[in-house]
């Protein structure tokens, strides 16, 4: 069994990669958000649906192999396991519309700028489910 320390550390690097992870696909987000935007004229809330979906794919195949360094036994248990980042991140997908749609309909902030703030909110719930029901060795 590891000692107290060694899962600190364990966590506290898988948190930082986590967040790694997760800035590169807040870029991804941002940008293609922005690019659905202005260049396709979606409303932004039907852009902010499809760059969460593109950032979620591409999150889960970095954290995957960066972060918990996870290898498939067979294309159904990364099948399995795709869905159970979906659902993991479907509570971040609220926080993240609402704060989106609210910080801009009602605050009047850029939908850009509401958008960072929506995805540093839905941050902490991600990790939080994903290391218990995505990476869970045990599942």
């Amino acid at each position: 069994m590891k000692s107290l320390k060694s899962a600190l550390i364990d966590n506290w690097q898988n948190l930082f990669k986590f967040a790694s992870v997760g800035g590169s696909g807040a870029i991804v987000n941002l940008l293609s958000l922005w690019s659905l935007t202005n260049y396709y004229s979606l409303f932004y809330m039907w852009s902010a649906l499809i760059s969460i979906e593109l950032s979620i794919l591409w999150n889960f195949a970095l954290n995957t192999k960066i972060t918990f360094n996870y290898k498939f036994d067979d294309t159904n248990r990364l099948f399995n396991s795709l869905i159970r980042f979906h659902l993991a991140s479907s509570i971040g997908i609220l926080i993240n519309l609402a704060a989106l749609y609210g910080f801009t309909e009602f605050l009047k902030i850029h939908y850009i700028l509401s958008e960072v703030i929506a995805i540093s909110l839905a941050f902490g719930f991600n990790y939080i489910l994903s290391i218990k029901y995505v990476w869970n060795k045990r599942t």
